[in-house]
């Protein structure tokens, strides 16, 4: 019965280190893209806009040439009067990525190995009270 204890408190600590080690690879997926082109993003995209060491973060957001226009995140998508600038000569970076998603796989990475695990533990029969 001890080894089937010790098999089991192994794969218990094998689930639990390849869950905490996925689940820090999760997050919005932050990337930076070269060379952006003027032009709309879709409307939702997620943009970080950094200058002089601070960050702000906008959906529907336009470059120009000359500038970088957004609605700040907690805005409606269709806020005009949200809408901010910057000039895109004071902009540092600027970086595209999904907070939503990263939550859900975040999330599923949570859920899904503990169960994953219990499934296989149960099957080789150690849940059984014998």
């Amino acid at each position: 019965m001890s080894h089937r204890i010790d098999r089991a408190v192994g794969w218990v600590r094998a689930a639990a280190v390849v869950s905490l080690v996925v689940t820090l690879a999760c997050g919005a997926g932050w990337h930076q893209v070269p060379g952006l082109a003027p032009g709309p993003l879709p409307a939702r995209q997620q943009v970080e806009v950094w200058r002089k060491g601070g960050v702000v973060r906008w959906h529907a957001v336009t470059l120009t040439a000359d500038s970088v226009t957004g609605t700040p995140f907690l805005q409606p998508v269709g806020c005009d009067s949200c809408r901010t600038s910057v000039p895109r000569n004071e902009v540092d970076s600027i970086r595209l990525g999904s907070p939503v998603a990263g939550f859900w796989k975040t999330v599923g990475l949570i859920l899904i190995p503990p169960t994953l695990l219990l499934a296989i533990v149960c099957h080789n029969g150690l849940c059984s009270p014998d």
